[in-house]
C-alpha cells in the first residue's frame, strides 16, 4: 500500500526529470552537429560526425573560457562579500534589541521590492562621474551589495531561531561579538548561509544587465555577455558552435550547484540546535 501511494510521486519525479533534462540533452546533441543535421534529423539522434571542433570554435571565437573566468571573478568575491556583510547585519538585527532594528530590517526588505531597472540610470551616472567603468572591484562591490537584501532576509530569519542562551554562555566565557558571530553563531546558521550563497552566486554568475551597462572591455565580459555577443555574430549561420557555447556556460553552473548542494546538507546537520 505504501508503494502504491508513492507511485504518483515517482511518476511526477520522472516527468519532471524528463522536462528538465530535455533542453540539456538537446543542446548537447545539437552542439556536435551541423545545421543540416539539426534541422533535418530527430531531436535525440546521434550526430553522423561528432564535431568536437564546434567547442573549439566556441572557445576561440566567443572567448568563452575568458568569460567563464570573469564570471567566477565576479561571482566568488561578490558572494563572499555579500555573505560576510549580511552575516554581520543579521547578527545585529537578530541578537541585539535596538530601537532601529525594525526600521533597518524593513529598509533591507524594501531592497527586495526595488526593480533593478529603476537603478540603472542613477548608478551608471555615478559610475561615470567617478570614472569607474570597466573596473573589477566596482563590479564585485556592486554585485555583493545588490545581493545583500535577500541574504539578510534569509539569514536573519534563521538566526532568530537560534537560542540566545548561547550568547549568554559565550559572554560569560569572555567571548566578544565578532568572535561570537564567526565562531559560534555563523556555523549554526550554515543552512541559511549556504542557501543565500547559492542564490547569490548564480544571480551574479548569470547577470547580464550590469555587465552590459558598466563594462565595455570585451576582456571583462562575463558569460552571459559573451554568449549574447557570440549568438549575435553567428545568427543562424552555424548553430553547432552556438549550442557548444551554451553547453560551456551550463556545465560550470551544474558543477558549482552540486558542490554547494553537498555543503547545504552538511550545514543542515551541523546547524541543528536542540532546545
Amino acid at each position: 500500500m505504501i508503494k502504491l501511494k508513492r507511485t504518483p510521486l515517482y511518476v511526477f519525479s520522472i516527468l519532471a526529470a524528463v522536462i528538465f533534462l530535455y533542453p540539456l540533452l538537446y543542446s548537447f546533441f545539437a552542439s556536435l552537429k551541423d545545421n543540416v543535421e539539426i534541422y533535418n534529423n530527430s531531436v535525440f539522434s546521434l550526430p553522423d560526425i561528432w564535431r568536437w571542433n564546434n567547442y573549439k570554435m566556441a572557445l576561440v571565437d566567443a572567448n568563452i573560457s575568458r568569460a567563464i573566468l570573469n564570471s567566477f571573478i565576479y561571482a566568488i568575491p561578490g558572494t563572499f562579500l555579500c555573505l560576510v556583510l549580511s552575516l554581520m547585519v543579521a547578527f545585529v538585527l537578530s541578537r541585539y534589541k535596538l530601537r532601529m532594528n525594525g526600521f533597518l530590517y524593513n529598509y533591507f526588505a524594501i531592497g527586495l521590492m526595488i526593480p533593478v531597472f529603476s537603478l540603472m540610470i542613477p548608478i551608471s551616472k555615478v559610475v561615470g562621474a567617478l570614472h569607474l567603468f570597466n573596473s573589477y572591484p566596482l563590479m564585485i562591490v556592486l554585485y555583493g551589495v545588490f545581493e545583500m537584501p535577500l541574504a539578510i532576509f534569509l539569514i536573519t530569519g534563521y538566526m532568530k531561531g537560534i537560542s540566545k542562551e548561547l550568547d549568554e554562555s559565550a559572554i560569560i566565557d569572555g567571548c566578544g561579538p565578532i568572535r561570537m558571530l564567526f565562531r559560534i553563531i555563523a556555523p549554526l546558521t550554515m543552512p541559511a548561509v549556504s542557501t543565500a550563497g547559492i542564490l547569490s552566486f548564480f544571480d551574479i554568475y548569470n547577470d547580464l544587465v550590469w555587465n552590459v551597462i558598466l563594462v565595455s572591455d570585451q576582456n571583462m565580459n562575463n558569460i552571459s555577455m559573451a554568449l549574447m555577443s557570440f549568438v549575435g555574430q553567428q545568427g543562424s549561420s552555424q548553430l553547432g558552435p552556438t549550442f557548444a557555447g551554451i553547453m560551456l556556460t551550463i556545465v560550470p553552473t551544474i558543477v558549482v550547484y552540486l558542490l554547494f548542494q553537498e555543503r547545504v546538507e552538511k550545514g543542515l546537520s551541523a546547524g541543528a540546535v536542540k532546545e
